[in-house]
């Protein structure tokens, strides 16, 4: 009897033109490592992707060490997304770390379990790990990313963008091989204007560009913009 093929229910990213790359969008239950330097977008990018989702029946999560509530409601209102009406319907939840590793953990299981989240962004990596130098020595960065990758797919059964900086995630190679996809923010100088580029490193399970596509930040936030060609350029990850 021929086995019934499985077909993967895709997420939708909400960033424009993204999903174009991605066949539709990320496998369900992934984790993506997202990096880039300073000033390149990451948690603009972030917090798009979490609000396509609560505006489309998707809570979502968004563990932030650095940026308080008020500097990201600010942040959300210059491209007209109002994070704390979302806060106050239960689409999407903001939590700040605790004063422990396990408690961080733990508040970030118990928050997606309390609005049923679908997507979850950590904003960021570094800021997250670097925080708690007494519980996490160099030589447990690696187990506790491994950990906090399964917590997310697991036990709060999310979709999950890890953002990282580029001079870590070089450092701490482990973050690259651990997460099903990896997308690298960039910056070059054209003629004396500094160009942002994205490129999709890797994205297991998808056939995905290859190509490094131009970007920018707009009033509409995160924008992608897609050359209009064939399929030539993309690769299948098995």
């Amino acid at each position: 009897m021929p086995k019934k093929k499985v077909v993967e229910t895709k997420v939708q990213t909400g960033i424009q033109g993204m999903d174009d790359l991605l066949e539709g969008g990320l496998i369900r239950n992934s984790t993506v490592l997202l990096r880039g330097k300073a000033g390149s977008g990451k948690t603009i990018f972030g917090l798009q992707y979490l609000v396509y989702g609560a505006l489309h029946e998707e809570p979502g999560i968004l563990l932030s060490i650095e940026e308080s509530k008020r500097d990201l409601y600010r942040e959300g209102a210059k491209f007209g997304w109002d994070l704390e009406f979302l806060e106050k319907s239960g689409k999407l939840a903001i939590i700040e770390r605790q004063t422990q590793y396990s408690l961080t953990i733990h508040e970030l299981e118990r928050t997606s379990k309390d609005i049923g989240a679908k997507r979850a962004v950590i904003d960021s990596i570094p800021a997250l790990f670097s925080s708690y130098p007494n519980e996490l020595q160099l030589t447990e960065l690696r187990p506790a990313f491994n950990l906090l990758c399964q917590v997310l797919t697991n036990s709060c059964d999310c979709t999950a963008i890890l953002i990282s900086e580029t001079d870590w995630s070089r450092k701490y190679a482990y973050e690259e091989y651990v997460p099903k996809g990896m997308i690298e923010l960039t910056s070059k100088m054209m003629e004396g204007i500094a160009r942002k580029f994205l490129l999709i490193k890797k994205m297991r399970e998808v056939r995905h560009s290859k190509r490094e596509h131009l970007y920018e930040i707009t009033e509409n936030g995160f924008t992608i913009f897609i050359p209009i060609i064939s399929n030539l350029g993309r690769s299948k990850n098995e």
